[in-house]
C-alpha cells in the first residue's frame, strides 16, 4: 500500500466525508472509534491527512467527552505518523507496503482498548461469560474495526477514484457498499428514523431520474437496511418505494414525487399516523415533503450532468474508440492514395500539348536543309533570303494539307530556289512520315488522356471514401439502451446494440440469439425510430447467435419488365440491357444498341454495358465514365459505336439522372401524362468529343421509365403514333407493359422482327 500524496482533492470533497466521521461515532453506545475507519481510509487514499485528522477530532468533540477527545488526538497522531513513515519508505524504495499503515491503525486501536471507558453490553447467555467482560468486548470491537478499516480502504479508494469514471471490480463494489451501509447505520442512530428517511427518499428520487432503470429497486433495498437494523422498519416498505418510483419516473419529476407521496401516505395510514391521537403525522409528512421540494427545485442542468456522467461511466468505450480509430486511420490512408492518383492524373496531362507536332515540323525543316539545300550551289544566297522561315511556312502548309505543290511554295523561296522539284519531292516524303508519326502521337495522347481520366475517377472515389471513413461514429447510448428494452419486451434478447449514422438515417447493428425473425426485428426498430427500417444484412456468428444490420428502407421500390426479340435471321441480338444495384438506395438501368445486328453488334453492346456497370458500381463520376467508354470504343480498329440509354435512380428522392447518347426517344409515363426523353447527341464511339444529352427527372410513385431500342421505335411511323399507343397500354405491371408494346411493334412489322427489338420498363412505387 502506498501512502499517496494529496492528489489535489478540493475542500468540498473533504467536506462531503465529514458527515461520515460524525455518523460513524454513533455506531455503538460507548463511543467506539468506528470513525477511525474513515480517517484511515481517507488519508491512505490521498486526501489531506491534516484536514481528515481535524474532521476526526471534531466528530469526537460532538460526544463531549474530554477523555475520548484526548485518546482521539493520540490516535490521530499515530495514523499521521504511520502515513509519514510509509511515505518516506515509498520514496526510497518505490514499493507499496502495508506495514506502517496497518501498524499505525493497530496502535490507534490499542489506545482505545487500553484507555477508553467502556460499559459492557449485555449479551445472550449463549455467548458465555468470557464475552461479558469489558476488555474482551473492547478487543472484539477493535478487531471488527480493524477488519472494517481494511475493507473500507478498498471501497473508499474506489469511491474517490472510480465513481462515475469507470466500473468497479466486484470486491470494490462490495466494500464500498459495506462502508456506505455502516455510515447509514450511524446516520440512522444519530439523526433518527424520519430524518434518515428524508435523506433516503431524496437519494432515491435523484437516483431514479438519473438512471431511469430498475436498479432503483436494488438501491431501495440497500437504503432499507439501516432503518431495518436500527429501528426494525420492514424491508418490503422500501421495495414498494423502489417499484413505484421506477414505474412513475418515466413521466417526469412530478410523477416521481406523486409516487413517493402515494406510498408514504399508504404506509402512514397503516401505521396510524393520521389518527388524532398520533404524534407521527408531522414527521411522516416532513420526511416526504422536504426531499420532494428539494428534488423539484434541483436545477435540471445538475440532474442532466449527473445523468450524462453516469451514462459515460456505464458505456463501453473501447469498441467505439477502436472503430473510430480504425476509421480515421483508413480515412487518412485513403486520402494519401487519392493524392497519388491525383498526381498521376496531373503527370499524364502535363505530358500532353503540341510539343510533338512542333518538334516534327522543325525536324522536317532540318532534314530538308541537310539533304536538299546544302548540296545546292545557291545555298548561301537562299540563306540570306530568310530561307529557314520560308521553308518552315512550306512545311506548315504541307502538314495541314497532307502534301505540297508548286503553288504552295512561298514567293520569296520560289524566286531564289533552283531545285524546287527536288525540294517538293523530299518535303512530301517527310510529310507522309509526319502523318504516321502524328497518328501515333495522337494515339499516345489519347491513351494518356484516358489514363488521366481514370486516375481522376479513382482519386475522387478514394477521396469520397476517405471523407466517409474519417467521420467518427457518434454515440447514441440512450437510444441503444431504449432499443435494448424495446427488443426485450418483444422477446428479442440482444447482447449488443450499436446505433450509428445521423438523425433520420440511422444504422442499427445488433447481436441476438435463437432464430432470426427479420420482420419482427425490423418492426421493432421501425416503431422506435419512427422510420421504415429493414434488415439489410444477416451474419451468422455461431449456431444460435447472429448479427443483424438494419438500415432505413428507401421511400420507393422498383419493379422491372424486359421484352426482347432478335432480328429475323440472326442468332444473336445486338441489344443489351442491364439493371445494377449501385448501393442500398440507388440503382442503374441501361440499354445499349450496338451497331447493326448479330454477333459483332452483340459484342459492342455487351462491352458497353459491362463497362458502364463496372464504372457506375464503383461510383465513378458520370463524366469520367462516359468519356472513358467513348474513348475505348473509338480505339477499335473497326467502325464501332453504340446507342446508349442510362438512368441512375435514387429510391429515396425519386430523382432519376437520365443520360441518352444517340439513342431513340424514351418515355416517362406518369398517370395519364407522358414525357418524351430525346437525344441530340451522336452514338458512343463515333467522335472523340462526347456531348451526351442528360437531364434530371423526379419520379413519383407509379411512374414508369421506358427505354426502347430503335427496332421498336422504327416499327411506328412517327413518335406521335408511338405516343398514342403508349396511352392505351396498362402501366401497373411493367412486364405486361413491355410484352404488350413488343407485340404491337411486331404487329406493325407484319409479324417479322426487322431489327433487334428491346424494351426496358421500370416502375417505381411506394415501398410501404
Amino acid at each position: 500500500m502506498r501512502a499517496q500524496k494529496n492528489k489535489g482533492f478540493s475542500l468540498p470533497l473533504h467536506l462531503i466525508f465529514f458527515p461520515a466521521f460524525v455518523f460513524l461515532q454513533f455506531i455503538g453506545e460507548n463511543g467506539e472509534p468506528f470513525a477511525l475507519t474513515a480517517l484511515f481510509s481517507l488519508i491512505f487514499s490521498g486526501l489531506s491527512p491534516l484536514v481528515c485528522g481535524c474532521f476526526y477530532l471534531l466528530s469526537v468533540l460532538i460526544l463531549w467527552d474530554f477523555k475520548l477527545l484526548l485518546i482521539a488526538f493520540f490516535q490521530t497522531v499515530a495514523l499521521l505518523l504511520g502515513f509519514l513513515l510509509e511515505k518516506n519508505r515509498h520514496e526510497k524504495t518505490g514499493d507499496d507496503g502495508v506495514l506502517f499503515p496497518f501498524l499505525s491503525l493497530a496502535v490507534a486501536l490499542t489506545l482505545f482498548v487500553v484507555f477508553s471507558p467502556f460499559i459492557p453490553y449485555e449479551l445472550p447467555s449463549s455467548f458465555g461469560g468470557f464475552f461479558s467482560f469489558a476488555l474482551t468486548q473492547k478487543i472484539s470491537v477493535a478487531f471488527v474495526i480493524f477488519l472494517f478499516s481494511a475493507t473500507s480502504l478498498v471501497g473508499v479508494k474506489a469511491l474517490l477514484f472510480k465513481l462515475l469514471k469507470c466500473r468497479f471490480s466486484g470486491e470494490e463494489l462490495c466494500f464500498a457498499l459495506l462502508f456506505l451501509l455502516v455510515v447509514g447505520l450511524g446516520c440512522c442512530r444519530f439523526l433518527g428514523l424520519y430524518a434518515y428517511l428524508g435523506i433516503a427518499f431524496l437519494t432515491l428520487l435523484v437516483y431514479t431520474v438519473v438512471t431511469k432503470d430498475a436498479s432503483v429497486i436494488f438501491a431501495s433495498f440497500l437504503l432499507s437496511l439501516p432503518p431495518a437494523l436500527v429501528h426494525g422498519l420492514s424491508v418490503e416498505r422500501f421495495f414498494f418505494y423502489g417499484v413505484a418510483l421506477f414505474v412513475f419516473s418515466r413521466y417526469g419529476r412530478l410523477a416521481s414525487v406523486f409516487a413517493l407521496f402515494s406510498v408514504t401516505f399508504f404506509y402512514g395510514f397503516l401505521d396510524g399516523a393520521f389518527l388524532v391521537s398520533s404524534n407521527l403525522l408531522l414527521p411522516v409528512v416532513l420526511s416526504a415533503s422536504i426531499p420532494a421540494i428539494l428534488f423539484i427545485l434541483c436545477p435540471t442542468a445538475v440532474l442532466r450532468k449527473m445523468e450524462w456522467a453516469l451514462v459515460f461511466y456505464k458505456e463501453k468505450h473501447l469498441p467505439r474508440v477502436a472503430i473510430n480509430r480504425n476509421r480515421s486511420a483508413i480515412g487518412e490512408r485513403l486520402f494519401e492514395i487519392s493524392g497519388v492518383f491525383r498526381e498521376i492524373q496531373s503527370a499524364f496531362l502535363t505530358l500532353g500539348g503540341n510539343e510533338a507536332q512542333e518538334n516534327a515540323k522543325a525536324y522536317i525543316c532540318r532534314q530538308t536543309t541537310a539533304t536538299v539545300c546544302q548540296n545546292c550551289d545557291d545555298y548561301k544566297t537562299c540563306l540570306h533570303k530568310n530561307r529557314d522561315e520560308n521553308l518552315y511556312k512550306l512545311v506548315d502548309i504541307g502538314c495541314a494539307k497532307g502534301k505540297v505543290s508548286l503553288i504552295d511554295v512561298p514567293t520569296p523561296l520560289a524566286s531564289v530556289c533552283a531545285r524546287q522539284s527536288d525540294l517538293l519531292f523530299f518535303v512530301n516524303g517527310q510529310i507522309a512520315d509526319y502523318h504516321k508519326y502524328m497518328l501515333e502521337a495522337e494515339n499516345a495522347a489519347a491513351g494518356r488522356e484516358l489514363l488521366a481520366r481514370q486516375a481522376q475517377g479513382v482519386s475522387e472515389i478514394l477521396k469520397n471514401l476517405a471523407l466517409e471513413q474519417s467521420k467518427p461514429v457518434a454515440s447514441y447510448t440512450e437510444k441503444e439502451k431504449q432499443l435494448s428494452i424495446a427488443f426485450l419486451k418483444s422477446g428479442v434478447v440482444c447482447s449488443e446494440i450499436l446505433v450509428s449514422g445521423e438523425e433520420g438515417d440511422f444504422t442499427l447493428s445488433l447481436v441476438s440469439f435463437g432464430e432470426i425473425n427479420v420482420k419482427k426485428i425490423g418492426k421493432i426498430a421501425s416503431e422506435y425510430f419512427n422510420l421504415p427500417m429493414i434488415v439489410s444484412e444477416k451474419i451468422a456468428l455461431s449456431k444460435n447467435k447472429f448479427s443483424c444490420i438494419l438500415k432505413r428502407r428507401p421511400r420507393l421500390d422498383a419493379a422491372f419488365g424486359v421484352a426482347t426479340r432478335t432480328k429475323a435471321g440472326e442468332t444473336k441480338s445486338g441489344d443489351t440491357h442491364s439493371v445494377v444495384k449501385i448501393d442500398e438506395r440507388k440503382f442503374m438501368v441501361a440499354l445499349s444498341d450496338g451497331m447493326g445486328s448479330g454477333e459483332y453488334a452483340k459484342q459492342i453492346s455487351e462491352s458497353t454495358i459491362a463497362l458502364l456497370e463496372s464504372f457506375y458500381r464503383a461510383k465513378m463520376p458520370s463524366a469520367t465514365v462516359l468519356s472513358t467508354v467513348n474513348k475505348l470504343l473509338t480505339f477499335s480498329k473497326e467502325e464501332t459505336f453504340a446507342c446508349v440509354d442510362i438512368a441512375i435512380i435514387d429510391l429515396d428522392t425519386g430523382k432519376a439522372d437520365v443520360i441518352k447518347i444517340g439513342s431513340p426517344s424514351g418515355f416517362i409515363l406518369s398517370g395519364s401524362s407522358l414525357k418524351i426523353l430525346e437525344s441530340a447527341s451522336l452514338p458512343l464511339g463515333i467522335l472523340d468529343a462526347l456531348r451526351p444529352t442528360s437531364a434530371t427527372h423526379v419520379l413519383e410513385s407509379d411512374d414508369v421509365l421506358l427505354f426502347l431500342s430503335d427496332g421498336i421505335t422504327s416499327a411506328f411511323p412517327s413518335t406521335s403514333d408511338l405516343y398514342e399507343i403508349l396511352k392505351t397500354v396498362p402501366t401497373s405491371n411493367p412486364q405486361l407493359l413491355a410484352d404488350g408494346l413488343l407485340e404491337r411493334a411486331l404487329s406493325a412489322y407484319g409479324g417479322v422482327a426487322m431489327d433487334d427489338m428491346t424494351i426496358v420498363a421500370v416502375r417505381v412505387f411506394n415501398a410501404c
